[in-house]
């Protein structure tokens, strides 16, 4: 695996760079806010566009295979909110919610019948966290390689990871739109992620990495020193699914945040921002940073997997 503490891109120059002079800085004004709402707003006339053309071309409109899993009610709100923006971009989706007590091998067997009837779907998205004591690896084995929208296949991560082939995660994709779209570049800050190891956690430091940050190990979410590496950075993800984890007030000012955190019943981030927000340069925010753009991403993918080679241009976000 690359060395990614120093990382330079080829040609030397980090994508999306721009001199410290540019760099954001808090201001009275607050942070700069990567809000995923807007530019998820901002992009859907395009993918729609695109879902019309593909179902024009071939008598079908691109189609995903979504895979998600119920919480105590029965429901599972993130899944609602990704079929709402299928129909809307025009993409069809077959739905498999799941109940929370689902198995490894329940998973697997309604998994593998899924991709057994037509129409074939065009791509495969599976949510997390899967339920207790489901084995993942054993759930992504049976989503095809060529089908995995989310770089959650072996493949794919370790593409993404040995070789820097291929797109990342979409959450990871939905970070670096954000950052492209309101002008934050990252390019020689500090940065850590803080996660418990995973090959999401690795390949969203990678991605950080090959846009010139210097990131450091991945730091746990139980590290006992928590709270003096984040104040030392300048730039930290927070990816440990435990909301209110880190205080925004021990972040140092000028500190570009992004909040990862997924849907929980209270919707709180990752980052309880209530000390303060004034003094960061930056800060992707829960709800409406990631979690919109992230949704906007898995449309995108899954048009791009449906459509024939250059048979339309990708959207720069």
């Amino acid at each position: 695996m690359e060395d990614l503490s120093t990382f330079t891109p080829p040609g030397g120059t980090p994508h999306g760079a721009r001199d410290d002079a540019s760099r954001p800085a808090p201001s009275d004004a607050g942070p700069v806010l990567l809000d995923g709402r807007r530019l998820a707003r901002e992009r859907a006339p395009g993918l729609a566009a695109r879902a019309t053309e593909i179902a024009r071309r071939r008598g079908r409109p691109p189609r995903l295979l979504l895979v998600a899993f119920a919480g105590p009610d029965g429901r599972s709100p993130s899944a609602e909110l990704k079929l709402r923006a299928c129909a809307a971009a025009g993409i069809d989706v077959a739905p498999l919610v799941l109940p929370a007590d689902a198995t490894t091998d329940d998973i697997r067997r309604t998994i593998g019948d899924a991709l057994a009837v037509d129409p074939k779907p065009d791509a495969v998205f599976v949510e997390f966290p899967f339920p207790d004591g489901v084995d993942g690896d054993a759930v992504m084995a049976t989503v095809p390689e060529s089908l995995d929208v989310d770089v959650m296949t072996p493949g794919r991560v370790s593409r993404y990871l040995d070789d820097a082939e291929g797109p990342p995660p979409l959450t990871v994709a939905a970070a670096l739109a954000l950052l492209d779209r309101y002008g934050v570049s990252v390019a020689g800050l500090d940065g850590i992620v803080i996660a418990e190891p995973s090959p999401f956690a690795e390949m969203f430091r990678a991605a950080l990495a090959r846009r010139g940050a210097r990131m450091g190990p991945l730091v746990p979410p139980t590290a006992a020193d928590l709270a003096e590496r984040a104040r030392a950075a300048r730039l930290v993800v927070v990816a440990a699914a435990r909301p209110g984890l880190v205080d925004s007030a021990t972040l140092a000012p000028g500190t570009v945040a992004i909040d990862s955190g997924y849907y929980n019943p209270g919707g709180r981030g990752d980052i309880d921002t209530a000390g303060g927000t004034a003094h960061l340069a930056a800060l992707a925010p829960v709800p409406g940073g990631l979690g919109p753009m992230t949704v906007s991403m898995l449309l995108e993918r899954t048009i791009e997997f449906a459509a024939p080679p250059q048979a339309s241009p990708r959207i720069v976000p």
